[in-house]
């Protein structure tokens, strides 16, 4: 049987909650939801898979579960219960307790802790998502360099080559992955500038998608709706923490579509995540990430990097400590710190024409203005 994806599951969890009385066979409805074998909960249900030491009033099976209703305080009933002997014997992934108006459940995996009315199972049903194959997952930025990023993005946009044939053979489909990859360059930052928390975005992915990247293509679709939504009320559960972004990056037009993934493509995704990102020069990132989506050029990536010192040896003459020198002085005069911000958007940093003689794409151009706000 296919594993199931998020949007599947969050699907199937949804007509659990709201209910007006629940009663044992919440247990059972709640682990087909989560894609366990039918065979399975019918023979729970029936007793002849049920481990539990009290099968009047516990549900269990090996390494996925042991459910227990109780008319005491759930709590106390988990604490005691995830240390049993039947509980550890078993390796319980999830050890959950419930008196039916209230629910408290144990990953004695992460060791995590969870209580919530049983109504609302729906809004957390991401907690038992391993059930479905998809591990929580916590990375922890541990490098960065500029070139390792660029490096790191390329080997994303050859596996996804591979795996979207023929997307970037048409103006259309190309402008669809530079977009594509544009926010997906946004989310790296963000998650390492504050504007996401720490590892956000690296971690829904990693907790919430398939290993073998078959829903990728979805959430990241999902996220990308929910990071253009202002309301948080308006997104879905599961991604109600992320923060709305304005300025239409991540505004969806029929015309751009996000890539299938593979596996590696997923792995290579995550492994970018890990970079640390706040600490990649955007200044000179742009020209690298062109060396990656142009042919013939990728050999030469270790020639678009110029560090920041030598760029601003190039543009402080021109206009930089020009426009220092003018903000010094007006820093006590409104009307010419007015005129001096006049200047500042008046400046042309790129010429189209050179642009289109040099072959960068406008994608490009806007990916790295982008990064660079």
């Amino acid at each position: 049987m296919a594993r199931l994806s998020l949007k599947a599951v969050e699907d199937r969890v949804a007509p659990l909650a709201g209910r007006e009385t629940y009663d044992r066979e919440f247990i059972l409805d709640l682990l087909l939801a989560y894609g366990k074998p039918q065979g399975n909960v019918t023979r729970l249900r029936n007793g002849s898979l049920n481990v539990a030491l009290d099968p009047t009033t516990e549900v269990a099976q090996k390494n996925v579960v042991y459910f227990k209703e109780t008319n005491g305080d759930p709590l106390t009933v988990l604490e005691e219960l995830k240390a049993s002997p039947a509980v550890v014997r078993f390796s319980t992934r999830f050890v959950i307790v419930t008196d039916y108006v209230d629910v408290v459940a144990h990953d004695s995996k992460t060791n995590e802790t969870i209580g919530f009315p049983i109504r609302e199972i729906d809004q957390h049903f991401t907690f038992f998502l391993p059930w479905a194959g998809m591990e929580k997952a916590q990375y922890v930025a541990e490098s960065h360099a500029d070139v390792k990023a660029a490096e790191r993005m390329g080997k994303l946009f050859d596996e996804l080559l591979n795996a979207n044939p023929g997307i970037f053979d048409d103006e259309q489909g190309r402008h669809s992955l530079n977009i594509f990859f544009t926010r997906l360059l946004f989310c790296f930052f963000a998650e390492d500038t504050g504007i996401f928390d720490d590892n956000q975005f690296t971690n829904a992915v990693g907790s919430q998608t398939q290993p073998d990247g078959s829903d990728m293509a979805e959430f990241l679709a999902d996220l990308f709706q929910a990071l253009d939504t202002a309301d948080p009320v308006d997104k879905p559960t599961h991604l109600a923490e992320f923060p709305y972004v304005n300025g239409r990056l991540f505004t969806i037009t029929d015309d751009q579509t996000v890539p299938r993934f593979t596996k590696q493509a997923r792995e290579e995704l995550i492994a970018s995540g890990t970079l640390i990102w706040r600490d990649i020069n955007p200044d000179i990132f742009g020209s690298m990430f062109q060396a990656i989506v142009t042919p013939g050029k990728r050999s030469d990536l270790g020639q678009h990097y110029t560090s920041v010192p030598n760029i601003l040896k190039t543009i402080e003459p021109l206009f930089l400590d020009s426009l220092k020198a003018e903000l010094n002085e007006a820093q006590n005069s409104e009307r010419r710190l007015a005129r001096l911000l006049d200047r500042i958007a008046a400046i042309k940093i790129f010429d189209p024409a050179v642009m289109r003689k040099s072959g960068v794409s406008r994608d490009i151009i806007e990916s790295e203005l982008t990064i660079a706000a």
